[in-house]
């Protein structure tokens, strides 16, 4: 049966990023295809309640506090996940900071900080986790960059915009180096969603009405929305998919 591909019983997949927000929301969407999951965060209280709702949901749950930016943190919460549930078949990238501040404010440390966790933090987990799926031959990772990745937008996004370009061009490229292994890597790349790194600009209701104007769908995306399509790219519905950057924005800026 087609529903069967979709699947993920037996799995084991590693989500950073999960403590909230899109992070939590695959963590909790793989879960629900059947997968165990380790959640990872620099937040440990955020991760620890993802966990605990993994559990409510009849699944193996492993919390991590961890720096995506920082190897050996990654390496050992790597270590501790597959000790506890089982070599990962599936790695989320979802930890991400934003920073809004004009190019000519933008002091060297903000900058540092936006590339070494979007962009740095996806390559080492990529790394840590991905050795082991090129020596079993199998594993699909997702990479979340932005639809800002390749649009402007607004003015201040610099940091953030080249972050997300260069996990985009990561993603293909490891794509082309780890597809010959049996390992999948794919980006999603999200618009405007209600989560808690977009509350303080959705707080304002023209800010809120101007983004639904620019999108073909009229709304503002929900956590929700972008549940299936990270079950559908991480199971073997989409086993002939590799390298690809899906667009998940509701349309906005065809």
């Amino acid at each position: 049966m087609i529903l069967d591909k979709f699947r993920l019983g037996g799995k084991v997949a590693l989500v950073t990023g999960a403590g909230s927000g899109l992070g939590q929301a695959m963590a909790l969407a793989l879960a629900e295809a059947g997968a165990d999951v380790a959640v990872l965060g620099r937040r440990k209280a955020l991760v620890e309640e993802t966990a605990r709702e993994i559990g409510k949901r009849g699944r193996k749950a492993l919390a991590a506090g961890a720096d995506v930016s920082r190897s050996a943190e990654v390496k050992s919460a790597v270590e501790r996940a597959e000790e506890a549930l089982g070599p990962i078949d599936v790695l989320v990238n979802a930890a991400g900071v934003f920073n809004g501040e004009p190019t000519v404010e933008l002091s060297d440390e903000a900058w540092r900080l936006v590339i070494d966790v979007n962009l740095t933090g996806t390559f080492i987990a990529s790394k840590s986790v991905g050795a082991g799926m090129v020596v079993r031959g199998r594993g699909s990772i997702i990479n979340v960059g932005t639809f800002l990745g390749e649009r402007g937008q607004r003015a201040a996004r610099a940091a953030y915009n080249a972050s997300k370009a260069g996990v985009a061009a990561f993603s293909r490229a490891l794509s082309v180096e780890w597809g010959p292994y049996g390992v999948r890597v794919n980006c999603i790349s999200p618009g405007a969603h209600r989560t808690p790194m977009t509350a303080p600009a959705l707080a304002n209701p023209e800010a809120e009405k101007w983004l639904k104007g620019k999108t073909v769908l009229g709304r503002v995306g929900e956590p929700g929305d972008i549940m299936g399509l990270c079950v559908f790219l991480a199971s073997d519905a989409s086993a002939y998919i590799t390298g690809v950057n899906v667009y998940e924005d509701g349309g906005g800026w065809v």
